[in-house]
């Protein structure tokens, strides 16, 4: 009787070591993260003339961007002005041309008004200063940084956000509060 409670002791405590693992996890923020206050001249990803541009980077084997993907559709579905959505996927160098073409990418093509691009290398992650998976941009009709940060609370997770929160203000109102999130996922690089 003593051993049987001593075993579920031991393992009630490993359980709750595994479940504070994960939430620690899940509530981590990427880290690095500095985007440019201006859009970048150089062959940056293109920007369409008197639009706002809404960048969203990923790397697309990346399992909590899936969160990212649907709260990219619900802010596609609350865009109240003309905006430019962006998917930016991160293929590493040295990956084959393709590879980037994953269900995540799948799923983000499917949504209306969206369009999805490859960032060879990584190229323009780095030169707009995204490093985590669901790292969101928003700039102005100028070009100026309106918002940076995530579009999920935390990894993998859905549903009421600042950042989703900040995005629709802009929409609604033409300034966002806050203007930076943390952003939760896997990084876009493995250095």
């Amino acid at each position: 009787m003593a051993g049987t409670a001593r075993v579920l002791s031991i393992w009630t405590f490993l359980v709750l070591c595994g479940f504070a693992y994960l939430v620690h996890y899940a509530a981590t923020a990427g880290v690095g993260d500095r985007s440019v206050l201006f859009w970048p001249g150089g062959e940056a990803i293109d920007r369409r003339s008197g639009e706002a541009t809404l960048l969203v980077f990923m790397n697309p084997a990346c399992p909590c961007s899936g969160a990212t993907v649907d709260e990219l559709a619900r802010l596609v579905a609350r865009a109240g002005r003309q905006i430019d959505f962006v998917a930016v996927f991160v293929r590493p160098a040295g990956y084959p041309e393709g590879w980037e073409r994953t269900r995540l990418w799948e799923s983000a093509a499917r949504i209306p008004n969206v369009r999805c691009v490859v960032d060879p290398g990584g190229r323009d992650a780095r030169r707009f200063g995204a490093a985590t998976s669901g790292y969101t941009l928003l700039y102005d009709a100028e070009g100026a940084l309106v918002f940076r940060g995530g579009i999920t609370a935390a990894r993998g997770h859905e549903g009421n956000n600042a950042g989703e929160r900040a995005i629709v203000s802009w929409f609604r109102g033409g300034t966002a509060d806050p203007t930076e999130t943390p952003a939760f996922g896997c990084p876009l690089f493995d250095e």
